[in-house]
């Protein structure tokens, strides 16, 4: 299993700093693709569970945000959910026969989930030093992912979620957080042109960053929980589906986004 992370992992991030290094609709492209394979995964776990899931609207709302972010067309996301949601209720009350309201429900909270968090990661890009920025979460996580899983492995022992995700423990929780704000704090004290923050707020900016991963985490593990497998899909060799290699990075997208946003401001 440790030989497929590895190997997954030394074929796929190269691809996506790639991605991220050529940013315009090379990287939405991508984005609009795990989008899509992640809605289908989402699609997968409901109708495991016997929920009627309208497949359609569901690929057509993460589409449409995606696609709306790009264009630099965010005013128009508000009143796209608001539509998306009409579709969806007429869709519960004209096959109630099929669909409920709760099968309507859960897929609005998946095209939010999954199209809205990503959505975060293309807007993030599509700012004026965006590319950094981009490349700040995704090391900040990948650090704070790879911390916490080898410490954890080795050395947890007091459990942190049980009853979400029974692996995890406290050492690699604390582990992944502290190793991650250390390493920020010495790239922005001795490399500051590639992080552009104080030591201070790069030290702030990591915990944030290794926080909103573990929730991203532990959120997608409690859907699997309520779904009863063991992982969203078997895309990626030795990490599992789209999901489960993008959870922590779509939880962390809006706080870097917002966080350089404000930053800036002040």
């Amino acid at each position: 299993m440790l030989y497929l992370r590895i190997l997954s992992a030394l074929i796929g991030i190269p691809i996506i700093l790639g991605l991220v290094y050529l940013g315009g609709p090379f990287y939405a492209l991508f984005l609009l693709l795990v989008a899509n394979l992640g809605i289908l995964e989402y699609n997968n776990l409901l109708q495991s569970q016997d929920y009627q899931v309208p497949f359609l609207l569901n690929h057509l709302g993460v589409t449409l945000i995606i696609v709306l972010i790009f264009l630099g067309q965010q005013v128009l996301f508000f009143p796209s959910l608001i539509l998306l949601f009409f579709f969806l209720f007429v869709a519960a009350l004209f096959r109630m026969d099929r669909i409920s309201v709760a099968d309507s429900a859960l897929s609005m909270w998946g095209i939010i989930y999954i199209g809205g968090l990503l959505g975060y990661m293309l807007m993030l890009r599509l700012l004026p030093e965006g590319i950094i920025f981009t490349y700040i979460l995704l090391g900040g996580v990948w650090i704070h992912d790879t911390i916490a899983y080898f410490i954890g492995i080795n050395w947890g022992s007091h459990k942190f979620a049980p009853q979400i995700s029974p692996k995890k423990s406290v050492e690699g929780s604390l582990a992944g957080i502290i190793g991650t704000a250390v390493i920020f704090f010495i790239f922005a004290l001795f490399y500051p042109d590639l992080i552009m923050l104080s030591p201070l707020k790069a030290i702030i900016l990591a915990t944030g960053i290794a926080v909103f991963s573990q929730i991203g985490d532990l959120l997608e593990s409690a859907l699997k929980r309520q779904f009863q497998v063991k992982d969203s899909g078997e895309l990626i060799p030795g990490h599992g589906g789209i999901l489960d290699r993008f959870d922590s990075l779509m939880i962390a997208a809006p706080f870097v986004y917002y966080y350089f946003l404000l930053v800036n401001l002040f």
